[in-house]
Parts: structure tokens; sequence; C-alpha cells
């Protein structure tokens, strides 16, 4: 082994001793994401792939699912490198939908359904689109986004389109919401009848070109659009099949991310449907209900945040619970503390679980992940693990570019066939993140600090970038809060900082240090009403600021920047 001095995780790769050949070899798959499930599927369509409510849906009901949608699209006049928004949440419909649009060479542009009316007509506005499918619930919001846009039809799909009779008639008995529709909008058994006759227009597979768009808010905190590719989608599939997690057709997935996010619509939806898992679809997951899931439906691989697990070790339903069905307790989305990371681990062997705590490390960019501890040799306590199979990690000097040796702490780059295509209609942000090296590959640069030891295991130590990581992996960016906050015109200055979330484990929560005008004569309870209204009306409720506290000044650092970090700490000790 080199001496730490001498070895370079972009040269060394220390991790692939931990690879077999084949492996690392594993041949990456140049075809649609509809085609990657189908291929893999097309021979055992009588296995379940999804499981709504405790209706079962086999892989021949998903790819006739599928098949209607697609020719439902097509008579609607969607058509190749259409942009259609889909604000829902994990339905077989939107399963069906994803995938049918990628049959068509369609993208699906993936919204969180509780952003503000204004964030969801930017969205539309972004990319001109012409159709929106959304879920009952967030109508109202999508009937006001939609006005004066180039929205032509609204598709509406409800959790009860598939649920079990008795469950649909409960449904819609207890429902609360009544939502007249407008002219232009679908229901979706009218939209799948419309669709009745039409032969789907099919697009063969084009490489590295876009089969979805998911939003983050990227390195400088606003608000962007991330285009995945089919290429990049599969090949995360195939890097965690070879990676050391132990996936097989007969294990049950348990999908509570939303597919809004990387994370849920790579790892926790076309993962598991790629390897021809059971999906056991969750549309509104509460993770105080977590041990009741778990129970009844013995999944082998869960992926969650860390708050998820915080829950299952409170848990009196778990106390004295014969966990063993869990191959892969699977977190990310936030960093997991090492003395958190130790209980909960000892918690699930307690319980028989066959596997520690999995964690793994990535961004929205990459396609969700990067790495992992999906093996127990490089399982090490405050790692998030080794690159997997096909993907370099490494470690630069923020301020020369050069690499840095290993146990060296730097910003943590990545080369991967995860790495995004770019921001939509965004090259000046693209190219910000993703740089030419002089060794000639294309580098993710992350924006966060951290080491990687002499085996290749990798520790996040800290952000670069400004970004409140709540309990539940939300990310909140305190530009996008301060925007809203200036609108107010009592408002001089104002720094978003995060605090500590006293009522989890960890995460944090965004709080709003404000300096009113000099002229104000408003009292400050009034002020502070008003801006929590206008952060209600603009932002999505996970991004609205807990507390609102007034100073006179704002602390600077010495070059004159406002100090964020005085501010998180002040915040931290009130």
């Amino acid at each position: 082994m080199k001496k730490s001095e001498n070895c370079y995780p972009s040269k060394d790769r220390p991790w692939l001793r931990f690879y077999k050949e084949k492996n690392l070899k594993a041949e990456l798959p140049k075809c649609t994401i509809y085609d990657f499930v189908w291929n893999n599927n097309k021979d055992h369509q009588e296995n379940i792939a999804l499981n709504y409510f405790d209706k079962e849906f086999t892989y021949q009901q998903l790819f006739e699912g599928i098949e209607k949608a697609a020719s439902a699209f097509t008579a609607l006049g969607v058509k190749k490198g259409d942009i259609i928004i889909m604000a829902t949440v994990t339905l077989p419909e939107t399963i069906y939908s994803l995938y049918a649009l990628n049959q068509l060479g369609a993208i699906p542009n993936m919204v969180d359904p509780r952003t503000s009316v204004d964030g969801i007509k930017e969205y539309i506005e972004e990319v001109n689109a012409k159709f929106l499918l959304c879920i009952d619930a967030a109508y109202p919001k999508i009937e006001q986004a939609v006005k004066g846009t180039t929205v032509e039809k609204v598709i509406i799909s409800s959790p009860s389109d598939s649920l079990p009779r008795m469950k649909k008639t409960l449904y819609k008995i207890f429902k609360q919401e009544k939502h007249e529709y407008a002219s232009n909008c679908l229901l979706w058994k009218d939209f799948i009848k419309q669709g009745e006759g039409t032969k789907a227009a099919k697009v063969s597979y084009t490489p590295n070109s876009c089969c979805v768009i998911v939003h983050t808010g990227g390195t400088t905190g606003m608000p962007k659009g991330v285009m995945l590719t089919n290429d990049n989608m599969n090949a995360s599939v195939v890097q965690g099949d070879n990676s050391g997690f132990y996936l097989r057709r007969e294990h049950k997935w348990l999908g509570v991310m939303p597919p809004f996010i990387a994370y849920g619509i790579g790892n926790g939806l076309h993962l598991p449907l790629a390897i021809g898992m059971t999906l056991i679809l969750i549309p509104a997951f509460n993770p105080n209900e977590y041990d009741k899931l778990l129970l009844k439906y013995k999944p082998n691989h869960i992926a969650g945040v860390p708050s998820h697990y915080n829950s299952i070790m409170k848990s009196k339903k778990l106390k004295n619970a014969d966990l063993s069905f869990i191959v892969s307790p699977i977190v990310g989305g936030d960093g997991t503390q090492p003395d958190f990371e130790k209980k909960i681990s000892a918690f699930l062997t307690s319980h028989n679980c066959q596997s520690p705590l999995i964690k793994g490390y990535g961004m929205t960019e990459i396609t969700a992940a990067v790495c992992a501890t999906a093996r127990r040799e490089f399982n090490k306590p405050g790692s998030v693990g080794i690159p997997f199979t096909h993907s370099i990690m490494a470690v630069f000097d923020p301020d020369t570019g050069k690499e840095l040796p290993v146990n060296k702490s730097g910003e943590i780059c990545m080369v991967s066939p995860n790495i995004m295509l770019g921001y939509y209609n965004n090259k000046k942000a693209t190219d910000e993140i993703l740089r030419r090296h002089d060794d000639g590959m294309l580098w993710l640069h992350s924006g966060d600090l951290g080491h990687i030891d002499e085996y290749g295991c990798v520790f996040i130590e800290g952000r670069i970038k400004r970004m409140v990581v709540r309990f539940d992996g939300f990310k909140v960016f305190p530009p996008f809060i301060e925007n809203v906050i200036m609108r107010n015109p009592c408002v001089k200055a104002v720094c978003s900082v995060g605090t500590k979330d006293k009522a989890h484990s960890q995460g944090q929560l965004p709080v709003a240090y404000i300096v009113l005008n000099d002229d104000v004569e408003k009292d400050q309870d009034t002020i502070k009403q008003e801006l929590k209204e206008l952060c209600a009306e603009e932002l999505p409720e996970y991004a609205q600021p807990i507390d609102f506290f007034f100073v006179s000044t704002l602390p600077l650092t010495s070059i004159g920047k406002v100090d964020y970090r005085e501010l998180e700490k002040q915040a931290d000790a009130r």
C-alpha cells in the first residue's frame, strides 16, 4: 500500500480491491429506461410489480398500464421532446406516465405538489409546457398556476384511481376535498379512454438524451432543473447491482421517498422495477407509521432519511420485533452522525436485521448516489462508503484546484456515468459544477468538504455551500427564502440560516435574521405576521422559516460578507 502522501484516489483507486473483475466490467445498458425494465421483466410478467394498498399488479399489468398511458398521451398530442409537468406523488398512474412518456421520447418534469402557485407557474413557463399531470389534492394551486401559461390540458390523477374497490369507496366517502375542474381538465379514466384506438408514437433510444427533469438548489442555492438521461438512470441501477447490494427479483422494496426527487425516482422507483422486485407504493408517507408498514409488508429493502430510523428505534411496536426480513436498511438524503449511526446499527442487529445501517452519498446531479457502505468491509463509522464500480471520487483543493492525497480534506468531486446532462437552460450553472480537468475527465464539483482514506472510504465533513438540510432530508436553500422576505418593503436586509431541530435527533430548520428600514413605523409583531403570510404564499411548506429575529445589523466577516456561520451559532444558542 502506498504512503498516504503518495496515494491519490483518482489515480490509485484503492476501493477497486473490494470488487470482483466481473462487477467492474459489468456492461452499462444502451437503451431507454422503459426498455431496461421491459428487457429485464418480459419473461417474468406473472411476478408482482406493484403493491398499492394491498392491491397487487403483475408486471404484465404494469406494462399494459404503460401502453394505455402511452396511447393516451399520443392522442393528446404529446410528441418527442415535449416536456410535461408532473406534480404528483407515488401512484401507479405516476409510474405508468413516467415510462409511457419515456416511450414517446417526451420528458416528465417532476414537481413537488407542495410547491407554491408562483413556483409551479415558473416551472411551467421555464419549459413552455403544454400538458400537466397533477394529483387531485394539488389542483386548487394548479388551477391558479396555469392561468396565462402555455398549458392546454391538465390531467388529474387521484389516489383512488387504482385502489381496491372497497377502499376506493371509503376514500370517496371520507375525502374532504371537492373540486370543480375547468374545461381543460381530464380525469385519469377519461384521459385513458381518450387514447383507446390510438397507436402510441414510440421512439428509439438516443444516447445522452434527457429522460426526466428533477429539481435541486445546486451549488448556488437557487432552484434548477437537473436533466437526467436514460443512461444516467440505468447506470445507477447497474452500479447498485454490482457494488455490494444484495438485490434479487424475489425481493420487496418499500417505496417511501417521493418521485419528485432523484432519490425517489431513481433509487426508490426505477431501481426496484428494473431488478424485477415488488415495489410497495406509499403515496403519503408518515414516519410515525413506519413501524406498521414494516410489520405489515416485511420489505427486504428500505431506503429513507435518518429521521425514519429514529422513529423505528422509538417504536413500541418494534421493541421485540424480528426484523430479519430486512436485507438493506439504506439511509441517504442527509449525513448521519456517527453516534446516531452506531445506535441504529445496534438496534437493527439486536432485532436480527441482516445488515447494519447502509449509508450512501450523492446528489441530484449524480442521479442520487455515487457511493455506499453496501458491504461490511467498508462500512466504517462516519464513512459513506466507497465509490460505485463505474465511478471515481477524489478530493481537490478548493483554492488551487489541485488533487489532494488520501486523508487530506478538500472538495469532494466525482466522475461517473450517473452525472447529469446538465441544468435545463442554464449553461453558466452547468459549467460551474461540471468541469473538465487536466486529466481529460469531466468532474462534478459537489461543494461538500471531506476526505478519502487509504482504503477508498469517503468521509463527508461539512458543506462549502450554504444549505439547510431538514430532519426529513429535504434541502432548503437560504437565498430562496431571502429573496421572498426582501419583497416586504419594511425589510432592509435579511440572512436565513439553519438552526438545530430540537424535535428530532438531527437536522435543521430555517430561521431568518432581519434588519428593518430606519423609517419603519409598524411594530415588529405586525411585520412578523406579514412575513409569515408572505412566506406561506410564496414558499413550499418545508421551506418556510420557523421564526424571524429582528436585529440592528448583520454580522460581517473580515472581507465584508454576511457572517452566516455566526448567525447559525446564535440561532442554536437561543
